[in-house]
């Protein structure tokens, strides 16, 4: 699919993540890694199906196949539609203190999203109250006194808007989370009418890179930009910008 953005044509394309697939390290410490996760791919998942932390054990063997098995923790989560920054730890001290920093909620994360265009480029907050659907893989906006609901806050901004083709204009936004809730960045921007591109799963009627008409695991616009937490051994700030997939548009403006 051809898509033009400014009047620059990007070919897009999306391919299936295979056992020889190299992960991008962006920063490599003896405590942790951080990584570019790619969409696609489950950050973890049960013997026998390829994720972040097994290809990163066998990308890590295969550096230093003398070396014993090396340990990958996963202090935290992106879901598999999304790609971006991650940390992951390199031993079981650092997996706790990284694991410790997400839980008080120290660590800052920046995302960046493709949306239906959006007229005010003026900051915008969103409380909700939102829940986790019983026995589904999908979360849903519900009243306070609903049994499961939490609340639910977002801040975010335009940064750039787009003409993708004839038909749509799109806004490249940054989004900080408040609180961390399952598929809260997707549900809530659904739910005030701007569905992020190729979210099939929460209504989005536009196309995005290698998205299989139906397919609820197709990539989505949705990027884990930034991340910021303490060093795990000396607690000197990280902060670790993750480049975008192929295709996204970058030539942003204010």
């Amino acid at each position: 699919m051809m898509t033009r953005i400014r009047g620059r044509c990007f070919s897009f394309f999306f391919a299936l993540i295979a056992p020889s697939f190299m992960i991008e390290i962006l920063l490599e410490s003896s405590w942790f890694l951080v990584i570019n996760k790619p969409s696609g791919i489950l950050t973890q998942a049960v013997p026998g199906i390829e994720s972040v932390q097994t290809l990163l054990v066998k990308q890590l063997q295969a550096k230093n196949p003398e070396a014993p098995k090396p340990f990958i923790g996963i202090p935290h989560r992106l879901d598999r539609v999304t790609s971006g920054a991650m940390v992951v730890a390199r031993n079981q001290r650092s997996l706790r203190r990284l694991s410790d920093q997400f839980a008080a909620r120290k660590v800052n994360k920046i995302y960046h999203a493709v949306v239906p265009w959006i007229s005010d480029t003026a900051e915008v907050s969103w409380t909700d109250t939102m829940r986790k659907v019983p026995n589904e893989a999908r979360a849903e906006l519900v009243s306070a006194n609903e049994e499961g609901a939490k609340e639910a806050i977002l801040r975010f901004h335009v940064i750039g808007q787009h003409l993708i083709d004839d038909q749509n204009t799109v806004s490249l936004v940054e989004i900080e989370l408040e609180t961390g809730r399952m598929h809260q960045i997707r549900l809530q921007f659904a739910s005030h009418g701007h569905p992020i591109l190729g979210d099939i799963l929460y209504r989005s009627e536009i196309e995005w890179l290698g998205n299989i008409p139906g397919e609820r695991e197709s990539p989505i616009a949705l990027h884990a930009r930034r991340i910021e937490f303490r060093h795990p051994q000396n607690a000197e700030l990280v902060s670790v910008i993750a480049p975008y997939p192929f295709g996204w548009p970058k030539d942003t403006q204010p």
